[in-house]
């Protein structure tokens, strides 16, 4: 009997044994979750990202371009004359205040779409961009009203804002977008200070 082992040892090895099979299966279940997380994020294609960017380019661009075409008469009506009034400066700051709420709002539905993987970085920059540009006719806005915008800063405010966005269009390829920004910058399309 000496020979046998004890059943108490049996069961030790079998335990031990048992163990083993249980922390190499769960290792490779980890491992395997890991891998699928990372392959299978949920996050859309680049492509199908670019696709609604420019589609809500499509969409909001014109109202932006509307309230700068309005922004650009008052704006015009206020440096026509030749001791413009509050009433005529607080004409002008509200029409700027309009292009950069309808910016902004632009923005927002950028920011509401799900991104991609790739380019984040790129796509925030894009977001930054757009806000800047919004900003700046907030601050054109506020300059106006106070008359405090026969300067320099003002529209080189709203010319490096366009360039970033228009930089951040082209990086991303968005071809809509890109369409519309470039219609921002051409000259005498709007009446912009």
């Amino acid at each position: 009997m000496g020979d046998e082992p004890s059943a108490e040892s049996r069961g030790s090895g079998l335990r031990t044994h048992i163990g083993w099979w249980v922390g190499v299966i769960s290792a490779t279940i980890g491992i395997l979750a890991f891998f699928l997380t990372r392959c299978e994020s949920g996050a859309p294609k680049l492509s199908e990202w670019r696709a609604k960017a420019d589609a809500i380019c499509e969409q909001e661009f014109p109202v932006v371009e509307r309230k700068m075409e309005a922004f650009g008469a008052s704006y015009w009506e206020l440096v026509r004359k030749y001791n413009p009034v509050q009433v005529d400066r607080t004409a002008a700051s509200d029409d700027a205040d309009e292009v950069s709420a309808s910016m902004r709002h632009l923005v927002g539905s950028w920011r509401a779409l799900e991104q991609p993987d790739e380019q984040r970085s790129e796509i925030d920059k894009l977001h930054a961009a757009g806000a800047a540009y919004s900003e700046a006719y907030r601050f054109y806005s506020s300059a106006i009203y106070l008359d405090d915008y026969r300067n320099d800063e003002t529209e080189d405010r709203v010319d490096a804002a366009l360039a970033a966005l228009d930089k951040q269009v082209v990086t991303l390829n968005l071809k809509e977008c890109k369409v519309q920004v470039s219609m921002l910058k051409e000259p005498g399309l709007f009446i912009v200070p």
